[in-house]
């Protein structure tokens, strides 16, 4: 399925009338009064998070896919000799994350379609794997300024040649996209964990694990683009001495 095709992680679960609802004006989870409307309660929450497993699985299908025919192309053709030496900036470490994914926590992922109690302690234990999230965003304004200056030249071209409805820009947010969400579906999760009395310790932690590492995300991209602005300081005691330096925060 293309790219541009593939429904949000939000979406998905809002057009299906068939699943269960995890609305908190949904009495039908509440109202249960016997073992077996209780056992029915539970079956509608597992049903629900191997429902969001597969919205998470479906995340883990890595934006590479679409990347990698701009990668090829500029490897096997070459880049703008204005261009030399900053093109690896573009992508920043997605092939890192790529791997990781292929490799490892897509299959991961689908293992919690069977046993979503799984889905918080993977989270947990993945979390330092997760601040490579963090390094990509860090690079993420250096690799929007060199794509801004090609932008409706030569990454136009490339688009177009490679059939491509989605500008390269699109692609490269998704990854930054993607660790929102996984935020998101993780605190939905819970909620309906909560709502059917199933409490998580582990559940709880990965969600707080996954408000932190999109933090860093956005400080990282927030600190990177302050590099290179020019900052005007002026004396408080004499507001005609003032001074011009160069703010080039280290990330």
């Amino acid at each position: 399925m293309a790219l541009e095709d593939r429904p949000s992680s939000l979406s998905v679960e809002q057009g299906d009338s068939s699943s269960p609802s995890c609305n908190p004006s949904d009495q039908s989870l509440l109202s249960s009064s016997s073992p077996m409307e209780e056992l029915d309660d539970r079956r509608a929450s597992v049903l629900k998070k191997r429902q969001k497993c597969c919205v998470l699985t479906d995340l883990g299908v890595n934006v590479v896919v679409f990347l990698q025919g701009y990668m090829s192309r500029m490897k096997e053709e070459g880049v703008p000799d204005d261009m030399k030496g900053k093109d690896k900036i573009v992508f920043g470490n997605i092939h890192q994350i790529f791997d990781w994914h292929k490799d490892y926590f897509l299959g991961e992922l689908e293992k919690c379609l069977e046993d979503p109690d799984r889905l918080g302690p993977l989270f947990l234990k993945q979390e330092r794997r997760l601040n490579m999230y963090v390094v990509y965003c860090q690079n993420k304004p250096k690799s929007e300024h060199i794509v801004s200056e090609y932008l409706d030249t030569y990454f136009e071209d490339l688009k177009q040649r490679l059939g491509h409805r989605l500008q390269i820009t699109d692609l490269l947010i998704k990854p930054v996209q993607r660790i929102m969400k996984y935020q998101l579906l993780l605190k939905d999760l819970l909620k309906c964990s909560k709502k059917v009395g199933l409490e998580s310790m582990e559940l709880e932690k990965a969600v707080e694990v996954m408000c932190i590492v999109p933090k860093r995300c956005n400080d990282m991209m927030n600190v990177g683009r302050l590099q290179g602005f020019d900052v005007r300081f002026c004396d408080q005691d004499s507001p005609a001495v003032c001074w011009t330096t160069s703010c080039a925060v280290g990330i």
